[in-house]
């Protein structure tokens, strides 16, 4: 079975919170870079789960976690690779107000 390789994107405010709205708009083109990517290789869009300003645990502004799932063969996967890293980078100097983290992970079934 081939292997399926994520690219997973985390953007939290990191200071002067703003409302849901303005947030989502700020960070449209960025999901639209990982729709893209998603794209070339489905028709799905890329998975995004929105999460609220929680004072109990510190965060103090939304976030948004974001997740590509590709599944492509070994060699591919290798050109695929640098390009999450590159994606990953690009998102981040595009909101350089936004604490951006990533990780890619491939996974394995039998």
């Amino acid at each position: 079975m081939v292997p399926v390789y994520t690219l997973i994107i985390d953007i939290a405010q990191n200071s002067n919170p703003i409302d849901e709205a303005k947030f989502r708009e700020r960070i449209a083109p960025c999901q639209a870079y990982l729709d893209a990517l998603k794209g070339a290789f489905d028709r799905k869009p890329c998975t995004l789960k929105y999460y609220p300003p929680d004072v109990q645990n510190g965060v103090s502004g939304w976030s948004v976690r974001a997740i590509v799932l590709i599944s492509v063969g070994a060699k591919r996967a290798e050109y695929l690779i640098q390009l999450y890293h590159t994606i990953a980078r690009l998102v981040a100097l595009d909101l350089p107000e936004f604490d951006v983290q990533y990780h890619i992970d491939d996974l394995h079934f039998s």
